[in-house]
Formats: C-alpha cells, sequence, structure tokens
C-alpha cells in the first residue's frame, strides 16, 4: 500500500517544480514599486497624509440643542432622536465647510447650564480640523466667528447674551500638535540608528556587500508602506507609527531569513554560488512556504481586526497592518532576492562566519 502524500508535502514538490524565476521578474516589481512610491509622494506632497487625531490639530466645540430654559425661539433638536442628531451633524458641517474645515468627530455629552438651574442638559461635542497654516491666536480668532456661525444656523439670537454663552460654548485646541510631532521625529531617528546595527550585524554575520541589500530593502519597504499608506488615505497615527516600526523589524527578519538559506545552499553545493541570480531565485523559492505561512498568519489576523475590532482607530491600524504585510510579503517574494544578486559576490571558502 502507497505511502499518503500530506498536503505539506504536495505543497513543497510544487514549490520545488515551480519554474518561475523571481531574479528575472525583479526588474519588472522594482518598477512597479517606484511607480507606487512616486504616486505616494506625490499624494503625500501635495494632497498631505490623512493625519488622524494623534497628529492633527484640531478644535472641539459644545452645541446644545434643546429650548429647555429659553424663552427665546429657536430651532430645538432632541439628539436622542437618531433623525434630530443626524440634522445637527448636518446644520454643524454646513457651518464648518464654509470655513473650509469639517467634522472630525463627534458624540453626545451634556453641559450644565446654572444661570437657568439646568442641570446635565443635552449637547452634541464636535471636534473639527483646524487650520495648519494658521497660528493658535489666529485659529482662536476663527473658532469664536465659527461658533457665532453655528448659533445663527441654530436660530439663536447674537445680541442675547446668555443665548451667546450657553447656546454654543467657546472652542478650545484640544491637540498639541508640534508635541506630537516630534514623536515621528523620535521614531525616525530610532529607525535609522537600529538599521545601522542591523546593516553592520548583518555585514559581521554573512559577507560584506549585505550592508548595501539591507539599505536597499529597508528603505523599499519602509517607503512603499508610507506611499501606500498616504496613497489609500489611512489615518495617520501614533498607532501607524507602531506599524513603519513593525515594517523595518519584518524586513530585517526577512533579509536574516534570506541570506541564513542563501547560506546553507552555497555551502551545501545545493546551486551554483558563482552564479548570484540562481543564488538568489533557489533562495527565494526555498524561503516559499515560511513567507507564506507567516504573513498568511498576519494577513487574517489583520482581516479578523477589521471585521471585529470595537473602535475606527483600531480598524485603521489593523488595514496598515494589512499594508504591511502585503509590502513586506512582496518584498520578500520578488525584490529582496534582486537586492542580493545586485550585490552578490561568492564567500572563500576559508572565512570563518560568526
Amino acid at each position: 500500500m502507497k505511502n499518503k502524500i500530506t498536503l505539506n508535502q504536495k505543497f513543497d514538490r510544487k514549490i520545488a517544480n515551480c519554474k518561475t524565476n523571481f531574479s528575472k521578474l525583479f526588474l519588472i516589481f522594482i518598477f512597479i514599486s517606484l511607480a507606487i512610491i512616486i504616486a505616494g509622494a506625490f499624494v503625500a506632497g501635495f494632497v498631505g497624509y490623512n493625519l488622524g487625531s494623534d497628529f492633527a490639530s484640531l478644535s472641539s466645540i459644545k452645541v446644545y440643542t434643546n429650548s429647555e430654559g429659553y424663552t427665546q425661539t429657536f430651532e430645538s433638536y432632541d439628539i436622542e432622536n437618531a433623525e434630530d442628531y443626524n440634522l445637527v451633524l448636518e446644520k454643524v458641517d454646513q457651518v464648518l465647510a464654509k470655513h473650509n474645515t469639517s467634522i472630525q468627530s463627534a458624540q453626545k455629552t451634556t453641559v450644565d447650564f446654572l444661570e437657568q438651574n439646568i442641570i446635565d442638559a443635552k449637547a452634541v461635542e464636535i471636534t473639527f480640523f483646524n487650520d495648519p497654516s494658521l497660528t493658535e491666536e489666529e485659529q482662536k480668532a476663527l473658532n469664536s466667528q465659527i461658533k457665532t456661525d453655528i448659533m445663527l444656523a441654530f436660530g439663536y439670537q447674537t445680541q442675547d447674551a446668555i443665548a451667546l454663552e450657553n447656546g454654543v460654548s467657546d472652542a478650545s485646541i484640544l491637540t498639541d500638535y508640534n508635541h506630537n510631532k516630534t514623536i515621528i521625529y523620535s521614531s525616525i531617528i530610532a529607525i535609522i540608528v537600529a538599521a545601522v546595527f542591523a546593516m553592520v550585524y548583518m555585514v559581521c554575520r554573512y559577507e560584506k556587500p549585505a550592508f548595501v541589500t539591507v539599505f536597499l530593502t529597508i528603505a523599499h519597504n519602509i517607503l512603499l508602506t508610507l506611499a501606500l499608506i498616504a496613497i489609500t488615505r489611512i489615518p495617520f497615527n501614533l498607532a501607524t507609527i507602531g506599524v513603519i516600526c513593525f515594517t523595518f523589524f519584518m524586513s530585517v527578519i526577512n533579509l536574516m531569513i534570506f541570506y541564513s538559506k542563501a547560506k546553507e545552499l552555497t555551502a551545501s553545493g545545493g546551486v551554483d554560488q558563482a552564479n548570484g541570480k540562481a543564488v538568489a531565485n533557489e533562495t527565494t523559492k526555498a524561503n516559499l512556504k515560511t513567507n507564506l505561512y507567516i504573513y498568511a498568519a498576519i494577513f487574517v489576523l489583520s482581516i479578523l481586526l477589521i471585521a471585529f475590532a470595537p473602535s475606527a482607530n483600531m480598524r485603521f491600524f489593523a488595514l496598515a497592518l494589512l499594508v504591511s504585510a502585503v509590502v513586506n510579503f512582496y518584498s520578500a517574494v520578488f525584490v529582496t532576492n534582486g537586492m542580493y544578486y545586485c550585490v552578490y559576490k561568492p564567500i572563500k571558502k576559508k572565512r570563518k562566519f560568526i
């Protein structure tokens, strides 16, 4: 009776019989990468990243929408009613659009009007984007105008001091934009320092030209991830910084796996070490199953987070993670091998590995 071939063995055989020459495909995929990176640079430069609340400068304003306690007449909305709540947001958004801004978030809240003996009155707190070209004082002046325009939109009388103070509360700038930007600079410095150490390690562990492969591959993966985040308009926030660091980490892991397998194949005589393209191609094939398993797991995790995450921020983080996983898999299979054989030099037999 013949032994049954397992699914894993069938997979191994398919990879072994794979006729695809990954090294020959390198130029095609590197041009695809460059096209995406250039497009992403264009979007980032002329449109900008879709900054999340962590990095966007924001203001908030509270809108009291019920006429209880007032003698004057204005449009009243019960925000517990979904239709009324949406109408409130629509009115506010129309006002903000006139000032070239928009709602970033909205949530139900309460306000206290002690002069009218009203406690926990229903209100909506609107958070909106600031104009990055304005100073803080200029933004506060604009917020004052926005406040007045919202009052008029709801029918408040601007000459009524009580309505002015209580109908729409003073807008305030909530986010320290410059403070959070320092996190980006710190992350960039940390990645550069880590990349230098990674290059030194790869040179000591494998071969001298490895630092070129490490530099080019890490730069490619991070730039491609940033470009796709800009193009897809995934919000750029603190979680996205974590995804960029993950991209760097996985890039280094990919390189270590690649170089270790290349060393193993050339040392065993499984491939002609004098032929850099053959070494790169056979190494890619040998690592294909490992890469498929690793990134399939990350892909599934990302999809589950997108489907079941309790908050929008978590879903956006999962989307960024998905982009990073696709970039790293794409790089591991179609790009790293080309970077490798471009700088590859056969290792001398007498060399001792660390």
